[in-house]
């Protein structure tokens, strides 16, 4: 640890550089993502997907009903609406209550792998795709979670990890975003400037 902050240090690279480059590039080898932006933190990550895709004051945001408050706060920092949608047994976003919520304002869907389980997304993005929806995974505890056998984070547009210290993979803090899309991804790494 003390070589790795030495390099930096000797680098002169305290924000972004070669180091974060290179964890972005390990990272998404690991999860079979094509585009990593690291970001500050897991919220960060959520809002830099939603204003990615230009989310606004005018739009709805559909979220489970329990999660941390930095899902919803992300949503709330774009000025978009938080729909609440009740949870499952496994505490992940009921797919059964969600078509219910959808209006013409609804712009995206954020689902949270609650605990590292993750939701069933076959269903969801079925939904998602009938409505012309994007999905946001929020896989802060999901890191090396699969469903049906490909990685969280390579399966929705947008998906949000958090380093936090109280998280199972940490760098004490921070977050990363991956992203399907090229152009989005270069627009997510301008407004992370």
């Amino acid at each position: 640890i003390l070589k790795g902050i030495s390099k930096v240090v000797r680098s002169n690279e305290f924000t972004l550089g070669r180091e974060v480059e290179e964890f972005e590039k390990k990272i998404g080898k690991l999860i079979n993502a094509k585009y990593v932006v690291a970001v500050g933190s897991g919220t960060d990550a959520i809002m830099l997907s939603l204003k990615s895709l230009g989310i606004n004051h005018n739009d709805e945001v559909i979220a489970p009903s329990f999660t941390f408050y930095a899902t919803i706060g992300a949503i709330a920092c774009t000025g978009a609406k938080p729909i609440f949608v009740d949870v499952n047994y496994e505490f992940n976003i009921d797919p059964d209550k969600i078509e219910k919520k959808i209006t013409k304002k609804t712009k995206a869907i954020v689902v949270v792998h609650y605990g590292g389980l993750p939701c069933d997304m076959g269903e969801i993005q079925a939904i998602a795709k009938k409505n012309k929806i994007v999905v946001i995974e929020d896989a802060a505890h999901a890191l090396g979670a699969k469903y049906n056998n490909k990685p969280v984070g390579s399966l929705c547009d947008f998906s949000t990890f958090s380093f936090q210290a109280i998280k199972h993979f940490t760098t004490g803090d921070g977050g990363m975003l991956t992203i399907k899309n090229k152009s989005l991804a270069e627009k997510a790494k301008r407004i992370r400037w």
